[in-house]
């Protein structure tokens, strides 16, 4: 299917006011697509049905879900060239996140309070009236990141090109991250880290293997840390895997565990979760929440030789949900955008430097406006 095929179908949807979602995962050829055919709303909390799922940063309120299984599409017609221009961010906000950042570093020496992640949301005008080519744009320009549209009349239009792995879970098979501490990308990934991102990130660490200690695995394994590049920007990552033993409905309970993750709320989860609510001036609503594919059944038989051959007639179908954390993100609306930033504060963290970052991160989803 072309390019422009694909996007006149999406339009189409998009003006009927039906409900649908098309992403690209991590470094894939081909991008996935649901089309819902009313404009009914299905919501999970148990997280046991099939589709993609959007949930909130609250983890009270129950996920949005587009329900079946998505179709592969490969696009066929070269890429649409466009200019990635650089948009002005205005900074007007910028004493009242400084101001927010202070506190923060304040309520941290002073209580149990070790990491707390605060965010702001930037409206700009812009001239599409279509979300449908910037999702091209995005998809083009950051093809390592999971990157998405997805629309329901009645809950709204979201794009964003997340680095963050929430979990991936392959039949008993986990993988998630620690992702924490960020610096431009200057053309090398081999750059230094100042002692506050490492401890950041160290903290997400022990955070995330600590929720995960109540399961049952095998094989647990925290993997070295790793500089990672997400567009223009680089992240301290450390993947985490472990093999799970079999439980009844693992999703939720691994969801109830991670989710939100210190990247994203902050250390202990509760005091940092409060400080957000009653500090931050906005709804994150689909902000810093998770977004992906849940309990799709995918075939993950090995390839054929002339060895495993005659293995080919049992086939490895696995029940799998992948799940990315929805970071650099905005809110579409005709004639204007709202984007999404934020920044992990800890006692070393630096007000301005923090402003700045958020300057930074907003840049990477402007561009592609």
């Amino acid at each position: 299917m072309s390019q422009e095929e694909l996007a006149s179908q999406l339009e189409n949807h998009f003006k009927k006011q039906l409900p649908f979602v098309i992403y690209s995962k991590p470094g894939a050829a081909a991008l996935q697509v649901i089309f819902q055919e009313d404009k009914k709303l299905h919501t999970t909390s148990t997280y046991e049905e099939e589709g993609f799922v959007f949930a909130p940063f609250d983890s009270n309120q129950p996920g949005i879900l587009i329900k079946g299984k998505p179709t592969e599409i490969i696009v066929s017609s070269a890429a649409v060239e466009f200019n990635s221009v650089e948009k002005t961010i205005e900074t007007k906000d910028a004493d009242q996140h400084i101001a927010l950042v202070e506190k923060a570093i304040e309520t941290i020496t002073d209580s149990d309070l070790k990491k707390v992640v605060l965010s702001r949301k930037q409206n700009i005008s812009i001239e599409a009236s279509s979300p449908i080519p910037l999702f091209f744009r995005l998809n083009q320009k950051y093809p390592t990141a999971f990157t998405y549209l997805w629309h329901h009349p009645e809950v709204g239009t979201w794009l964003g090109a997340t680095p963050e792995t929430l979990l991936a879970l392959k039949g008993q098979r986990l993988e998630t991250m620690a992702l924490a501490g960020t610096q431009s990308y200057s053309g090398s990934t081999d750059v230094d880290w100042g002692l506050k991102e490492q401890e950041e990130q160290q903290m997400v660490t022990e955070e995330i293997t600590s929720k995960l200690a109540g399961f049952d695995f095998k094989a647990f394994r925290v993997h070295d840390r790793e500089t990672y590049r997400a567009g223009g920007l680089l992240h301290l990552r450390t993947k985490i895997t472990g093999n799970l033993a079999p439980t009844e409905n693992p999703l939720k309970a691994l969801l109830n565990a991670l989710h939100p993750t210190p990247a994203v709320c902050g250390l202990p989860r509760d005091l940092a979760k409060s400080f957000i609510n009653e500090q931050e001036s906005y709804d994150r609503a689909f902000y810093t929440g998770f977004l992906g594919e849940i309990n799709q059944l995918q075939d993950h038989s090995k390839r054929r030789t002339r060895r495993n051959v005659e293995n080919l007639a049992y086939k490895t179908v696995k029940k799998t949900s992948e799940l990315y954390v929805n970071l650099r993100c905005m809110q579409f609306k005709p004639q204007m955008a709202s984007l999404y930033v934020g920044g992990g504060i800890t006692a070393g963290s630096d007000a301005k430097q923090e402003w700045q970052e958020t300057v930074n991160k907003a840049q990477t989803i402007a561009s592609i406006l």
